[in-house]
């Protein structure tokens, strides 16, 4: 299968790009975890989100997302990409790409 890269620039303007991934084993809880984390990213798996966040953002979806889980069964996990992060993909996806930002979808 061919491989996709995408060099994803730092930004200028204070935003982190984050990928967000979770485990959650119970239903409701997930679904919970969902809606939320669409408010601030593109869902790119079933249980992953990417995003370029503000720091105010960051802290936001540190704090609540980590309310959401039950931390004995679940997962949550936010990874912050800096400087020039490079991007690998497989299968499904296209990639948007405008002046700063790369966004896989």
């Amino acid at each position: 299968m061919e491989e996709k890269e995408w060099k994803i620039r730092p930004t200028d303007d204070n935003r982190y790009i984050v990928l967000a991934i979770y485990d959650i084993t119970d239903n409701k809880k997930r679904t919970q975890m969902v809606r939320f984390l669409e408010q601030y990213a593109l869902r790119v798996q079933k249980s992953a989100f990417e995003g370029l966040l503000t720091p105010r953002q960051l802290d936001e979806m540190a704090a609540v997302g980590s309310k959401i889980i039950d931390e004995k069964t679940d997962s949550f996990r936010i990874y912050i990409l800096y400087d020039h992060t490079r991007v690998l993909s497989w299968g499904r996806g296209e990639v948007k790409d405008n002046d700063n930002d790369v966004i896989i979808y």
